[in-house]
């Protein structure tokens, strides 16, 4: 398990559409498992969290599910009605 952060960078990145959005997927894992999240895969017990996230994503673990898309028209949080 001499995997080194670039290494596993460098396979993580392969399973992403793009860096943002395995920024985003990392950074989604660290805060869980630093919040107890146990690691899906297995890991050194030296290893920091984002290490162990990268490894993750890199085995195909973790998956990013594509986003909603946006609205096609605003609609207004705030009633424009006159109080009565």
């Amino acid at each position: 398990m001499s995997e080194t952060i670039t290494t596993l960078l460098s396979a993580a990145l392969a399973k992403m559409d793009s860096p943002e959005v395995l920024i985003n997927a990392v950074s989604s894992r660290v805060r869980l498992l630093a919040k107890g999240a146990r690691p899906l895969v297995e890991v050194h017990p030296q290893w920091s969290f984002l290490q162990v996230a990268l490894k993750e994503i890199a085995a195909g673990k973790l998956t990013v599910a594509p986003a909603e898309e946006a609205p096609t028209e605003f609609t207004s949080l705030v009633s424009e009605e006159p109080a009565v």
